[in-house]
């Protein structure tokens, strides 16, 4: 596990929080293996951490943002439906908050099974804490998600593009940084991305249904058609 010259990210203090986020999460995007290769503590997983959370807080920015588009550009000119902005709004921030907390803890998990999936497939053995953080600064497309799309799911083009961005990054690295074997990374990385989308996605309806349907806290609803008898 040998060392670098250090990941922009290890610099902040020098470089500054921001800066320092941006080129990090670019450089990654753009140039996965090459960052990389320069992290300075790769036996220690505090500089992840911190990058992780502030991935959490990206996610946290990308659910107000698209929510403020669904309601200006869709809800607010849909005569169709009934909108109650005060239950919006709690019911943004409530998924804004859960999106933050899910998106800084979801790189342990997606580490804790990829190296079970590929740990005996590795030519030259990388510890789960060299997993764990490489994983963790693959967060760096969740940048794409501040995107803003449609009220669909299908149209949510920015959280999209940042889970697809994010799968083929891992595949990338599992094999040219952690020595994975290609079949393994290629099954490994699949079989990681899928688990990881259906727990997300069973989440997302889990919450939506205890919130929205048992506690009947929904923001957006159609009106029912009146029937005369």
């Amino acid at each position: 596990m040998s060392s670098g010259t250090a990941i922009p990210w290890e610099d902040r203090g020098s470089l500054g929080f921001l800066p320092a986020f941006f080129a990090t999460a670019f450089g990654i995007m753009f140039k996965p293996i090459a960052t990389l290769t320069k992290m300075r503590r790769p036996e220690t997983a505090t500089d992840a951490n911190i990058f992780a959370y502030a991935c959490g807080f990206v996610w946290f920015l990308a659910v107000l943002i698209q929510s403020a588009f669904a309601y200006f550009v869709f809800y607010s000119r849909d005569d169709s439906i009934i909108l109650d902005t005060h239950q919006f709004i709690i019911n943004t921030l409530l998924e804004a908050v859960l999106s933050a907390v899910a998106a800084a803890f979801i790189p342990k998990l997606i580490s804790w099974m990829f190296y079970r999936l590929t740990a005996f497939d590795m030519t030259s053995k990388a510890p789960p804490i060299m997993v764990y953080n490489c994983i963790a600064f693959l967060m760096g497309p969740s940048l794409l998600a501040l995107i803003p799309g449609g009220t669909k799911p299908w149209l949510a083009f920015g959280p999209a593009l940042a889970g697809v961005w994010m799968f083929i990054l891992l595949l990338i690295t599992a094999i040219a940084r952690l020595r994975v074997r290609v079949g393994a990374a290629i099954i490994g990385s699949v079989i990681t991305f899928l688990a990881t989308s259906a727990l997300v996605i069973l989440g997302i309806f889990a919450i939506q249904f205890v919130w929205c349907s048992l506690m009947a806290n929904a923001s957006v609803t159609a009106p029912m058609p009146v029937t005369f008898k």
